[in-house]
């Protein structure tokens, strides 16, 4: 018997202007390839991943993205999206960049219990399964990655009255500031087979979730 449930995916950023707390744009490539464009771009691939999976496991899967153009939504309206859709998972795909362009790694943030994540350990579980995913993912071909492991952050788009019961995390996919990186993800001649593998290691994440 297969896996059944409802998935929201929220690629981050979009549009050319802020939206209820939703900046269009945060990380850019040195290459100027924009986390909004990255974030989508991954989005879609997850959800084909995931339709792929649901055929050969039998499972019944509906995926929703919380957009699939380049609009900005706000906050509140993206995690919306799970509660309107009655949905089990809500996953915010970023991507990271630091000031002085010398971090690496992948994270999963998920919201804390003093800001009043009444799931806090559900999302943990969840964020965990994600987290190592994507880690082993970019890893297999980047042994320079680092496990930023998951973390508490208080951010809008995991608040629970907006998810409703949906478990919810935001990974952040490396720091797309830097050259490797760069490279690895989006201008590299293997960048499409990475990309690839990172949304297949997070559609099994979030099969795997539910």
């Amino acid at each position: 018997m297969g896996k059944k449930g409802t998935v929201v995916i929220d690629p981050g950023h979009g549009g050319v202007v802020e939206v209820g707390g939703s900046s269009p744009n945060n990380a850019t490539s040195p290459s100027g390839v924009l986390e909004k464009n990255i974030t989508l771009r991954l989005a879609f691939l997850v959800r084909e991943e995931l339709r792929q999976e649901a055929k050969v496991g039998n499972h019944q899967i509906k995926v929703v993205l919380t957009r699939k153009n380049d609009v900005n939504l706000g906050l509140t309206a993206r995690a919306e999206v799970a509660k309107k859709n009655n949905a089990d998972l809500f996953l915010s795909i970023h991507c990271n960049a630091s000031e002085k362009h010398n971090a690496r790694g992948v994270e999963t943030l998920i919201r804390p219990k003093t800001a009043g994540n009444t799931n806090h350990a559900a999302d943990k579980a969840f964020a965990q399964k994600i987290q190592d995913a994507v880690f082993s993912a970019v890893q297999a071909h980047d042994p320079k990655t680092k496990d930023r492991k998951v973390k508490d952050q208080v951010l809008a788009v995991l608040k629970d009255q907006h998810l409703g019961t949906a478990r919810g995390c935001l990974v952040e996919i490396e720091f797309i500031d830097r050259t490797d990186v760069d490279q690895l993800l989006n201008i590299g001649p293997n960048s499409p087979a990475v990309r690839q593998d990172i949304a297949r290691a997070i559609a099994h994440a979030l099969i795997a979730s539910l």
